[in-house]
């Protein structure tokens, strides 16, 4: 049955409605915001989803990777918040745990460790992705005219005379012969995730396929959950992230802390050395990361989860914005047209922020060669940054390293060590990471001269320990 909303959403009443129907594919984190950006778009919203969702909290089979760890970056928690107002609100009394950035954050880069200096507003929260992604379904269905109507699967578009004019569904686990369903609409957006089918419905519809890039450091990621008490990690931070060196060292962990009082432990390996599931290999691995620090928290915690593991974290591009024909009203978004190594924490913020950029084309009704642009381009920044990361691994396959990027690479490698003890590098640093600025805004000619025409102090490798740990780490 459809579920359907009965809050004003903000501004509807005078927005004009370009769209009678809008059909979104995919009940994930993209598939939500995008229902989000077009509402105001459109007379009524379905969202169609393949899974039977779940009426609270917890796992479903279309999210693989959501037992490990996720964080919506202070960038992505703004554009929800313009989409859905009282997103933080909402999720934080639902538990999540807000985390200043980088200030709250005990941070181990490349470089060293990180002087926790002042936010200045930049905010993460930190929870499940089940807690994420149901609160954000409970405030788009609340929207009025969205629906969803859950276990279905699209089985190909239907077009006439170059225009969007609905989806053919049937009942999941239909048979492929099985009678469709014909769901007209006047715009699809699809959300569907990394399996999108969306390459082989425009061939079945007689457009190109995308061209694609991938970009795959073969990182594997475990996971587990441990009993918290209390709201701090170690004194006056509540999360840890220490990052690998490559190509020196090629491991790497974060500890968040999720609802129902856990720290959710997720640690990762490139290049073939990945974390095992087992007992004791896991204890192993973490205690060879570059400080123990995390091993000797990890020895003080109540385990409460089995050890999950995960493996498909590639990198991948749909380049749906350089094709030359699309069916006018069709749109791919988030996961389907770019993924990223989950372990950046960039996919749900970036979905976010490509919803709000369709939202705007929509509102100047810049037709869809220009709404795939604007999607291509809010996901810019965060494929820079993970991509750039994984290329500094040398067993990466796919992508490139010129010259150029090479000198980038050392260019970068200078300001994270300047923003480690320099506050205005730290500043601009954290913006980018956190999805509020771009990459290149780090290139700006002050910013250089500072990292550049500057003597840095070399970072630390030692953090403030409790007591109990007073002979604390050396990285």
């Amino acid at each position: 049955m459809p579920v359907r909303g009965a809050q004003a959403h903000a501004g509807a009443m005078s927005t004009p409605r370009t769209y009678g129907h809008a059909v979104v594919i995919g009940a994930g984190m993209g598939g939500l915001a995008a229902a989000a950006a077009v509402a105001n778009h459109a007379g009524r919203v379905t969202i169609l989803e393949r899974d039977d969702l779940p009426s609270s909290p917890s796992a479903r089979a279309g999210v693989p990777q959501a037992r490990h760890a996720h964080a919506l970056q202070p960038g992505g928690l703004a554009a929800l918040e313009r989409l859905v107002p009282g997103m933080q609100a909402t999720l934080v009394a639902a538990g999540g745990t807000p985390v200043d950035l980088p200030g709250a954050l005990a941070w181990l880069s490349a470089a060293g460790w990180m002087r926790p200096f002042p936010s200045e507003g930049r905010t993460l929260v930190s929870a499940s992705r089940d807690l994420i992604e149901w609160t954000t379904r409970q405030l788009v269905l609340a929207l009025p005219d969205v629906t969803v109507r859950s276990s279905v699967e699209v089985a190909g578009l239907a077009v006439d005379a170059g225009r969007i004019v609905g989806v053919d569904v049937r009942p999941r686990g239909a048979a492929p012969d099985e009678p469709v369903e014909r769901v007209s609409a006047n715009l699809v957006v699809d959300a569907s995730g990394r399996r999108s089918h969306a390459p082989d419905w425009l061939a079945a519809a007689g457009y190109d396929r995308p061209a694609e890039t991938r970009v795959d450091a073969d990182l594997a990621y475990a996971t587990r959950t441990y009993r918290r008490a209390g709201t701090e990690l170690l004194p006056g931070y509540r999360a840890l992230f220490m990052q690998a060196q490559p190509p020196r060292t090629t491991r790497m962990g974060v500890m968040v802390p999720i609802e129902g009082d856990r720290w959710l432990l997720t640690v990762a390996g490139t290049n073939g050395d990945l974390p095992p599931t087992d007992e004791d290999g896991f204890r192993e691995f973490i205690r060879g990361m570059r400080s123990p620090l995390l091993a000797d928290l990890v020895e003080e915690l109540e385990p409460l989860s089995a050890i999950v593991g995960y493996r498909r974290t590639a990198n991948m591009r749909r380049h749906y914005e350089k094709l030359s024909l699309l069916p006018e009203g069709f749109v791919v978004l988030g996961d389907a047209t770019c993924t990223f190594n989950p372990v950046y924490g960039q996919g749900m913020s970036a979905a976010a922020l490509s919803a709000e950029a369709l939202g705007r084309t929509l509102a100047d009704r810049a037709g869809t060669h220009a709404a795939q642009q604007a999607i291509a381009q809010a996901c810019a920044g965060a494929w820079t940054v993970a991509t750039g990361e994984d290329l500094r691994y040398p067993g990466t396959t796919g992508g490139s390293s010129s010259v150029a990027d090479r000198v980038v690479r050392r260019y970068f490698d200078r300001l994270v060590r300047a923003a480690a003890t320099d506050e205005a590098v730290n500043s601009a640093f954290a913006d980018v990471i956190g999805m509020l600025a771009p990459p290149e805004s780090l290139m700006r000619p002050g910013l250089a001269a500072r990292v550049l025409g500057r003597r840095h102090p070399t970072p630390s490798l030692d953090i403030p320990l409790p007591a109990r740990r007073s002979n604390a780490v050396a990285a």
